[in-house]
């Protein structure tokens, strides 16, 4: 059975150009006066001379290959995006009556998923908070889907996952919230 995923396709043509290149390498330099003998060899085998800005660079093989893996890697690592799963118990009151409430809430909850969820079945005013699952549960989102205070503390590296954050204001109201896991890619967030 053969599967044709992106990630095989380019393996493939990646170990395609590298076979062709290190074929066109590893051909034998001959001597600039025209002569088709052995004794032609001017310099080290794998050896070929790139001008760049003027410059002469020696360059092998194997500088070619550890140039493109590691460009393919930093390109792969730089280019995905970050996402989290995450809870939260949503009052839709700017006041700070319910900014308090969650405090309160906070301090009984203690970083607990379960007391989280029934609070957030109890008190969320967010339809999540009922028909979640776990209750008060967003899913899984990425950065950037959210509003900006929100993926600030979701994706911020002091905050730790299994930690209850919060409370947090957004132009939604106040909201405590639970993050259930995260991957550690890009945490570039300005403070």
């Amino acid at each position: 059975m053969t599967t044709s995923s992106p990630q095989l396709k380019l393996s493939h043509m990646l170990l395609l150009s590298l076979s062709t290149l290190l074929f066109t390498l590893f051909q034998p330099i001959q001597a600039s006066n025209g002569d088709n003998n052995d004794e032609g060899i001017t310099r080290p085998f794998l050896t070929r001379d790139f001008e760049v800005a003027g410059v002469k660079l020696p360059v092998t093989p194997m500088t070619l290959i550890i140039g493109t893996i590691s460009f393919y890697i930093l390109f792969s690592n730089l280019t995905k995006e970050s996402s989290a799963t995450a809870s939260h118990i949503l009052l839709d009151d700017a006041s700070d009556e319910s900014r308090k409430k969650l405090e309160k809430m906070k301090a009984e909850i203690k970083n607990d998923p379960a007391k989280f969820a029934s609070y957030a079945a109890k008190h969320s005013t967010c339809p999540s908070g009922k028909n979640g699952s776990p209750n008060g549960s967003l899913g899984k989102f990425k950065l950037g889907m959210m509003v900006p205070p929100f993926d600030k503390a979701v994706f911020s590296p002091k905050n730790k996952v299994g930690e209850v954050l919060g409370p947090i204001q957004t132009q939604f109201g106040w909201h405590l919230i639970l993050i259930h896991s995260r991957d550690e890619q890009r945490q570039l967030i300005a403070e």
